[in-house]
């Protein structure tokens, strides 16, 4: 039952992992950074410290015990983080869910497992884990090249100018940026020994301290993506705005975004806590594996992929299929 619990959480999690960009793309009358300022405020900050309090009241306490050295770091991580966020956003918004998500979760899935390798313990690489995690991230570099094959295909090139192939390039390394950046929590979570270790000495239960982790990084996070939001706004002339008609029915939406977009998290923890060794063997790639999914048809039933070539379409399906089993293979690493 245990088992079944868990697995029904990570589910669920993956589901609305892939789903939260999905009421951005309904937003009216707004321009991006509006709509990803509120869901940041909503999500990093509002709803984050929500459950953080009830699942951590004495959180402050924490910090208090805590290294100021290892505070520093972890506010570090969360601004880097952040711009990764804005990233993510951007990346979203220039390529699709169709293909934006297999970049950059993919990305997030190796990246976030092999860098905190390399730093923490490099001799690894050449034990069987390590060889493993290469094979899964080179798996994930070849997803990614399939994906971006299949989306440089997607316009037809006959009368088309240099215009959208110089789009859908910068949206690729704006995507490939967000990836890496948007793996720091997972390394910032490795840095956060010292402060895991403090909660568990006020009492924290084991499930609950890294929401300490998560505290500070979202909420540096949030900072950045709202300074960069309102510079958007400024520089734009737009700050008026975002008070429209539609600004309740685009509140509405956002926050739908913000709640998704942080329960998934959530959900995942409380599910992995539940598999056990399972949550590294199954529960991990499963939570990656099916957001990607998700979020890919989602852009598919938009019609984000609508008049594609057929070859072009074919590129982006096996580039996804490479990319779960590059999934799959990194967090076979983690039980080697």
């Amino acid at each position: 039952m245990r088992l079944a619990t868990g697995f029904s959480l990570v589910l669920l999690a993956g589901l609305l992992q892939g789903t939260f960009i999905l009421p951005m793309t309904l937003v009216k009358r707004w321009s991006w950074e509006h709509t990803w300022a509120t869901f940041s405020l909503l999500g990093m900050f509002a709803f984050n410290w929500i459950i953080t309090l009830v699942l951590v009241p004495n959180i402050f306490a924490v910090y208090a015990s805590s290294p100021q050295r290892d505070l520093i770091i972890l506010a570090i991580f969360g601004m880097g983080w952040g711009v990764g966020a804005v990233l993510f956003g951007m990346g979203m918004d220039r390529l699709g869910m169709a293909l934006g998500y297999p970049v950059i979760m993919g990305l997030i899935a190796s990246l976030g497992t092999l860098i905190p390798l390399l730093v923490f313990f490099p001799e690894a690489l050449f034990t069987s884990r390590g060889v493993v995690l290469l094979a899964g991230t080179a798996l994930v570099i070849f997803g990614i090249v399939l994906c971006s094959v299949g989306g440089a295909r997607r316009s037809p090139p006959s009368g088309a100018s240099a215009t959208p192939s110089k789009k859908f390039t910068a949206g690729l390394v704006i995507a490939i940026s967000a990836g890496v950046l948007s793996c720091l929590p997972n390394i910032g979570m490795a840095f956060a020994g010292n402060v895991t270790s403090a909660a568990a000495k006020l009492g924290v239960l084991q499930g609950n301290s890294g929401n300490t982790v998560w505290a500070l990084l979202f909420t540096l996070g949030c900072a950045v993506n709202l300074i960069y939001c309102l510079y958007l706004m400024i520089s734009k002339k737009t700050l008026a705005e975002y008070w429209t008609a539609d600004t309740p029915r685009n509140l509405g939406l956002s926050a739908a975004m913000a709640l998704m977009w942080i329960a998934s998290f959530y959900l995942y923890g409380a599910g992995a806590a539940r598999l056990g060794h399972w949550g590294v063997v199954a529960g991990w790639p499963l939570f990656i594996s099916l957001s990607i999914v998700t979020g890919n048809l989602w852009g598919l039933w938009r019609g984000e992929w609508q008049g594609a070539p057929r070859q072009a379409r074919r590129w982006l399906n096996i580039g996804l299929v490479v990319l779960i089993f590059a999934v799959i293979t990194v967090a076979l690493s983690n039980s080697s």
